[in-house]
């Protein structure tokens, strides 16, 4: 049997039929039909950035020259008396300082510009574990003194950055003006609220989440004995040194996509030691930072609470344990999960 084609294109055999060999579509001709029409909804964009990047700029005219002003800002003794205690040289480039505000928290900082008694820049993180941000002061000369601005700028930084930096830097500008007015110290020893800590993490805010709040991950990143975190749940932590074992009460567990408007997921507890006679409330939460990255952060508060005392030591040592916690909670997405982590015993 001899097979014709015909001028259409198509095999047939002799008795004009077509031929079951060439009857179906070949496998390339099948490939080119998949290429030539797309399934619907097939993944093709990609996300390659999605970042923010914020500013700060507050502005205050102080009837001072600008030398005195740029002493103020730069003289360790005076800081002392209306920021924080510095240690290290704030006027010198590419040197490191720290602002420490005696309460155990403190801004680990490193100068970047000197140009006196105009200008005063450097870059500082919160902990020194927090996200680095920048912090200019400029002056101006003026007839009544000098004009004083004040910009700090932020990549992705938290959500409500702006707004807990109270829209700016309104209460520190004023609380320097009146201290260079009366020379009085007008920095507060410590604060109410607080500790406050945070930390970038180079892994996507849900796919953290996860990791972090399981069990396992939890006796590395949180010392945490025993226990998860689940909404009733008791967990012991070990606070390390010779302070023994804080006592978290899980509260409420919020998972991601759970709760707007935000749907970003969060923790709130409260700790109790035997010492406090009141328990010091907490929260615990993550957002994004950027494409591949989220932020890690903890919050505490009602220290009134406290024996007076006891309010600062304590406050000191919960302090040391979140800065270790969110540099545990880093270093496991840098390495295989750990099976103890540093000084547990």
């Amino acid at each position: 049997m001899h097979e014709t084609i015909s001028p259409e294109g198509s095999a047939h055999g002799a008795n004009g039929h077509a031929s079951a060999e060439r009857a179906w579509p070949s496998a390339t001709s099948l490939d080119d039909a998949d290429l030539a029409l797309p399934r619907l909804h097939t993944p093709g964009a990609t996300a390659v950035v999605r970042d923010r990047w914020e500013r700060l700029v507050t502005v205050a005219e102080i009837p001072q020259p600008p030398e005195v002003i740029w002493r103020g800002l730069t003289t360790p003794d005076i800081l002392a008396r209306w920021l924080a205690v510095c240690l290290g040289a704030i006027d010198q480039v590419d040197q490191e300082f720290v602002l420490d505000f005696e309460d155990g928290e403190y801004f680990l900082g490193r100068v970047r510009e000197v140009d006196p008694p105009r200008r005063l820049s450097y870059v500082w993180r919160w902990l020194g574990l927090g996200q680095a941000t920048i912090v200019t002061w400029e002056i101006e000369p003026i007839e009544q003194g000098a004009r004083v601005t004040v910009t700090e700028e932020a990549r992705n930084p938290p959500w409500d950055w702006q707004t807990w930096n109270g829209g700016g830097w309104v209460g520190i500008l004023d609380q320097f003006a009146a201290h260079l007015r009366t020379g009085l110290s007008w920095r507060w020893p410590w604060r109410r609220m607080g500790p406050y800590a945070q930390v970038e993490l180079p892994a996507p805010m849900y796919a953290a989440w996860d990791q972090l709040v399981n069990t396992a991950a939890l006796k590395y990143w949180l010392l945490s004995m025993e226990g998860s975190i689940a909404p009733g749940a008791t967990l012991p932590i070990l606070m390390g040194d010779a302070s023994g074992i804080v006592e978290m009460r899980v509260h409420e567990v919020v998972q991601p996509g759970q709760t707007p408007p935000s749907f970003l997921p969060h923790v709130t507890y409260s700790l109790h030691r035997p010492a406090w006679g009141a328990e010091v409330g907490g929260r615990l939460w993550i957002e994004p930072a950027g494409l591949n990255g989220s932020l890690l952060q903890a919050f505490h508060y009602n220290w009134e609470g406290l024996p007076a005392t006891s309010q600062l030591s304590e406050r000191k040592l919960l302090t040391a344990f979140w800065a270790d916690a969110l540099r545990r909670a880093r270093q496991a997405f840098a390495a295989p999960m750990a099976s103890a982590a540093p000084h547990n015993w």
